[in-house]
């Protein structure tokens, strides 16, 4: 497969909050997410998930013209894959209001995160000691902001790894001194060393924080918008 820049889609779900639109989407996901949205208690969090596999599928069709069913497994690690084509990477992440899909051919992460009021001590307890020394050291107003950055952008690199939570947040450090990252490929440390990488920060959404990680070949400069 040609390797191309990896691609950020979002997608607003608000749409499938009518239930008329909620439950005809649902005949058009996998039966997993189906059964997985139906265990889901409120409609805006069966939206998310039935949302977030449909941009994947409208996601394939347009890069890869893949229209067929998606059959989509859990790996030995947790992270999805997608069986009938083993060298497509995705990765899925939703908050609030809106679903974004990672597509590439290479492994991806991506995190978003509505920013509302958090527990700032979290921090401590779930950071590495450098990050927090940095987040607390911002000026107030700005420590909302950054909590939210860091902990998107260390989920979005949890995910590349395909760890998830199994890697803890505290095992690897952010290089928080040029502002998140000036030098991209240089802000992620684990063991003493800079791990090659490439992040990026999609600052487009108010009052939300999107960040992505994949190796080195980068990704596409625009979010990519899709109507559902």
């Amino acid at each position: 497969m040609e390797s191309t820049k990896t691609r950020i889609f979002i997608a607003d779900v608000r749409i499938l909050n009518e239930p008329c639109r909620l439950a005809a989407a649902m005949k058009e996901v996998s039966e997993a997410r189906r059964e997985k949205a139906e265990r889901l208690k409120t409609s805006g969090a069966k939206a998310l998930s039935v949302g977030a596999e449909m941009l994947l599928k409208e996601a394939m069709s347009q890069v890869y013209g893949i229209y067929k069913p998606l059959a989509i497994k859990a790996g030995a690690d947790g992270k999805p894959w997608l069986t009938d084509y083993p060298d497509i990477h995705f990765n899925l992440s939703h908050s609030g209001d809106y679903v974004v899909c990672g597509l590439g051919s290479r492994s991806v992460g991506v995190d978003i995160q509505k920013m509302e009021l958090p527990n700032l001590k979290l921090a401590r307890r779930f950071f590495a000691a450098l990050e927090a020394d940095w987040l607390f050291a911002l000026p107030t107003e700005k420590q909302i902001h950054g909590f939210y950055d860091l902990w998107a952008l260390k989920e979005a690199y949890m995910k590349y790894t395909s760890k998830g939570f199994n890697l803890p947040m505290d095992a690897f450090q952010i290089d928080c001194l040029n502002e998140l990252a000036i030098n991209p490929g240089t802000a992620i440390v684990a063991d003493g060393k800079r791990i090659p990488v490439m992040i990026k920060n999609y600052p487009d959404l108010e009052h939300y924080v999107l960040w992505g990680v994949t190796d080195t070949i980068g990704f596409q400069e625009k979010l990519q918008w899709i109507s559902l």
